[in-house]
């Protein structure tokens, strides 16, 4: 039996209901808006689901919302991501975070008074700044850590536009541990004519370069390291005195952290014994590694695949060395990261990126679904 027959709940028709997820993807998509930005977002939200949330705005902005629904000790933490990201052709949600946003939104409605009448709380999560630093999700935490006690468990998901249609990608480890690191070397400027006097920083910074991708060459099955941005030099005719150099690093484990790091010490170190440069590096810890509970994706998979259509497909190798931020919620508290297949031609941040609508449907599905397997239990 249905969760609206059961408290005698009138729900919108089926048909009624798609066409009101489609109108706010299309809505949002036309106010699409980049992290801490996204003002016009937060507003069409709060305007839709016409119920005064429990808090708005996080990290100092007026962006990002949380609603509390029921009144039930026991609670669970629903989460959406609301920024878009800049492109050639202006910004737009090339990540897929309309399609969350409408399926969230879509499912609050569809549950809104169930929730009510049961004996149990949910909080909606509608999170700005999933693709910007600082952290949208970090400054929630911040924010709500007295939210955060009552919460049981946590769940979110994202478009995997090159899953089949209706797939559920399930993994252990879905994405990777994200950092950032900064490379400051100081030499001696002199004149060409005099370069055998001079201390070259761009060399020791194409040794750095090179050194990373020896690095990444052997450690490729367990991190992604790269040096994304480097500069150096004042003029075509003197040894430049200073570079800097910036990277990204990625990896599954978070113990390769310790090992890179002193790796890039070690030789940095031999660099200002040989070539007579400083250095100084800046190592920032990022994203960790977004880790699903096993045993709560195992629960609520079963019960997806039994009351939905959507289809659940356990496979590790779903992981990548992609970040996300809803991962500094999963190491609060049991959550669940789930990929919804939906088709699509573009991968997430291609130019050409959109979902369709039917993915959208189903990461609605999911929502309400999660919804369901809380109230019964």
């Amino acid at each position: 039996m249905l969760l609206t027959e059961i408290y005698g709940i009138q729900s919108l028709s089926q048909k009624k209901m798609d066409k009101r997820l489609l109108q706010f993807k299309k809505a949002l998509n036309g106010i699409a808006e980049v992290g801490w930005q996204e003002e016009s977002t937060t507003s069409y939200i709060q305007k839709m689901l016409k119920t005064t949330p429990l808090k708005r705005g996080f990290g100092g902005k007026n962006v990002g919302l949380l609603y509390k629904v029921g009144k039930g000790k026991k609670a669970i933490l629903l989460r959406a991501d609301i920024d878009a990201l800049k492109t050639q052709a202006g910004i737009k949600h090339t990540c897929g975070h309309s399609s969350h946003t409408a399926a969230l939104m879509d499912a609050f409605l569809k549950r809104h008074e169930v929730i009510q009448k049961s004996l149990k709380t949910i909080y909606f999560l509608f999170q700005p700044a999933e693709e910007t630093y600082p952290s949208g999700a970090k400054a929630f935490l911040d924010n709500c850590q007295n939210i955060m006690h009552t919460v049981s468990f946590a769940f979110a998901a994202h478009v995997r536009p090159k899953l089949p249609l209706g797939e559920l990608g399930l993994a252990s480890v879905v994405l990777g541990r994200g950092d950032y690191m900064e490379i400051e070397v100081h030499g001696k400027m002199v004149h060409v004519k005099n370069t055998p006097q001079g201390i070259d920083a761009l060399e020791a910074a194409a040794h750095i370069v090179l050194f990373v991708r020896k690095l990444q060459k052997k450690y490729k099955k367990h991190l992604r390291i790269n040096i994304g941005v480097a500069s150096s030099g004042l003029q075509p005719n003197a040894v430049p005195d200073y570079a800097m150099l910036k990277g990204d690093i990625r990896m599954k484990d978070n113990k390769y952290q310790s090992i890179v790091k002193q790796l890039l010490q070690n030789k940095l170190q031999e660099l200002e014994k040989t070539l007579g440069v400083r250095t100084n590096f800046r190592y920032f810890d990022g994203y960790p590694p977004l880790v699903n509970d096993r045993k709560l994706l195992r629960e609520v998979a079963t019960y997806i695949g039994k009351t939905t259509s959507l289809r659940p497909s356990f496979n590790d190798e779903l992981f990548t060395f992609g970040s996300e931020d809803f991962s500094f919620i999963a190491n609060t508290v049991p959550s669940v990261y789930v990929l919804v297949g939906t088709g699509d031609d573009h991968d997430i941040h291609e130019e050409n990126c959109t979902i369709s609508d039917k993915g959208t449907e189903y990461i609605s599905t999911y929502f309400t679904s999660v919804i369901d397997w809380w109230l019964q239990q």
